[in-house]
């Protein structure tokens, strides 16, 4: 089998898996009362915010997919039309990069969002998203398993294969639903888990990040039983300095090892959980030389 086809398969299993994702999603925003819209994630942010910002995250997807609202494919822009939101650029740009675009995008939108949290905390709010939400979400699960998706995604950045894009928007999707499963669980409310297939699918492509933010063979990186990964020294890759020599493992165990379970991994990687804390509660197992990942933190927000 050639990498085409192996690539080709693994896009269309993706399209399926993010489909899943996004209908478990759906269910559990379209059953949110006006009560649990406004329950915490944060002292100046609550889920009509997070709902708010997955609406925006979510709406900008389906224009990357040239989807229309009804899910259908429509014309692809010329990349000299003057309607374009944003430059299209032919330039590449690698799993890595594209995170940390989106990690940059993300800051600068908390920002927007806690602001706006701030103000109307205690009053009334607009009009709550989820019809909005749920109405892009069917509009992209209709794209996803019918439409006719572009092969390479033009992210503002530079171009990402659709394969890498897909895989991050899984990524982001399984970090909503477990953003709305723990504070819906502060409030009493169980939250069915995100399909398997795609916890499994985020964890990976948070693995191959790391990978890639701190390339190496000092550390051994283990989230069973989805992914293990081997990383350089975290100090060293985060300053671009070499501080001092790396020990390289080649073969049997490797002298440094860390291991956690896949929701902890999910929330460390990306901010929700300090990797501090996480050890202290014994939720992440490191031993050896250089295991503190946080200079690493967060790979994406």
């Amino acid at each position: 089998m050639t990498s085409t086809i192996k690539a080709q398969r693994r896009t269309q299993k993706l399209r399926r898996t993010f489909a899943e994702a996004l209908r478990t999603v759906a269910d559990v925003v379209v059953g949110l009362t006006p009560a649990e819209h406004a329950l915490p994630i944060h002292p100046d942010r609550d889920i009509h915010l997070l709902c708010t910002e997955a609406l925006r995250r979510l709406t900008e997807v389906r224009g990357d997919l040239h989807l229309s609202s009804t899910g259908h494919s429509v014309a692809r822009p010329s990349t000299t039309s003057p309607s374009a939101t944003r430059p299209t650029t032919t330039r590449p740009v690698d799993l890595e990069r594209y995170a940390a675009q989106l990690r940059s995008s993300g800051d600068h939108h908390d920002g927007v969002l806690d602001t706006a949290g701030h103000d109307t905390a205690g009053h009334d709010t607009a009009a709550v998203p989820a019809e909005d939400l749920v109405a892009v979400i069917e509009d992209l699960v209709a794209g996803l398993l019918d439409g006719d998706l572009p092969p390479l995604v033009d992210t503002g950045a530079g171009q990402l294969s659709l394969l890498d894009f897909l895989r991050v928007q899984v990524l982001e999707i399984v970090l909503f639903h477990d953003d709305l499963a723990r504070v819906l669980g502060q409030g009493g409310r169980a939250v069915a888990a995100p399909p398997v297939e795609a916890t499994a699918s985020a964890v990976r492509t948070l693995a191959d990040i790391l990978a890639a933010r701190a390339p190496g063979k000092a550390i051994e990186v283990r989230i069973p039983p989805y992914a293990a990964v081997q990383i350089g020294d975290p100090a060293r890759a985060a300053s671009g300095v070499a501080l001092v020599p790396e020990p390289a493992h080649t073969r049997g165990t490797p002298p440094a090892i860390v291991e956690t379970d896949a929701t902890t991994f999910l929330r460390v990687m990306s901010g929700r959980l300090d990797w501090a804390d996480a050890v202290a509660r014994h939720a992440i197992s490191a031993s050896g030389l250089r295991t503190d990942l946080s200079p690493l933190l967060p790979l994406v927000a």
